[in-house]
């Protein structure tokens, strides 16, 4: 194409499709720039949407250490691993069972641990009076973790949830 003014064709390599690409690549940069600065130059908090909070991961985390209700898994206690005879007049048949405690703070960890002797006691009557059928399936095991949970509190042991790590019948 001629060249509006001088009426003559243009100069070969004058194109300003390579300004007009450094440019737009400026503006990206900028742009991408300024949203990281505005978001507080945190990955994770550009892509959790608010300016100043810590990602929920991180925040949950934190909460759980200082006793926070439902803030998310808290610190758990190991019991030792039970061995049960159970209740089966046919024949001999053994559970061996194993527990994690779940309480709200590091606190409660020392108050499970105090308590352990009673707990231990408490489980090992309430599960040697349960037969095989009483046991089976996860309706049988949902009703043995609750009376479980409802031994625990009556121990007077802090205790947000139970649950069964290990379960094998012989």
């Amino acid at each position: 194409m001629a060249d509006p003014e001088t009426g003559s064709p243009p100069a070969p390599g004058t194109s300003k499709l390579p300004l007009i690409l450094a440019g737009v690549n400026t503006l990206l940069i900028v742009g991408v720039l300024a949203f990281v600065m505005l978001r507080g130059g945190h990955p994770a908090k550009a892509a959790d949407g608010e300016h100043g909070k810590e990602p929920a991961g991180e925040q949950a985390g934190k909460e759980g250490e200082h006793g926070k209700e439902g803030a998310g898994p808290g610190p758990s206690v190991k019991l030792p691993d039970f061995t049960i005879h159970l209740r089966n007049p046919e024949a001999d048949r053994y559970a061996r069972i194993s527990f994690e405690v779940e309480v709200g703070m590091e606190l409660d960890k020392e108050k499970v641990n105090a308590r352990l002797p009673q707990i231990r006691d408490a489980f090992i009557a309430y599960l040697s009076d349960r037969s095989l059928e009483e046991l089976r399936g996860s309706e049988g095991l949902n009703r043995v973790k609750t009376a479980l949970v409802d031994i625990l509190k009556q121990v007077g042991a802090p205790v947000r949830a139970l649950y069964i790590t290990d379960f094998v019948v012989q």
